[in-house]
């Protein structure tokens, strides 16, 4: 019976405690910029690493990226997609 309120306890803490999502509406070429740049001047890492694929994984299941001008959400893989082509250069 203890271990029943316990664990009911606990679940209820830990839903409180599951992160919200942000929604950032605008243009997700200039959010990818902007997390590219943070990685590149090592303001942002994962576990004290430049993983660029993981960081954006992983702020995706926070920040949920809204394309303004059609109001689609962008899936991560759209965004390590984006991630990828700034880095080799291919768009600026």
């Amino acid at each position: 019976m203890i271990k029943k309120r316990v664990i009911g306890h606990l679940k209820r803490e830990l839903l409180q405690l599951a992160p919200d999502k942000i929604d950032y509406r605008g243009c997700p070429k200039a959010y990818v910029c902007l997390v590219v740049k943070a990685i590149e001047q090592g303001e942002l890492t994962y576990h004290g690493l430049r993983n660029y694929e993981r960081i954006f994984r992983v702020l995706s299941s926070v920040i949920e990226v809204t394309n303004a001008d059609n109001g689609k959400v962008l899936s991560v893989e759209t965004l390590v997609s984006y991630e990828k082509k700034l880095r080799a250069g291919e768009w600026e």
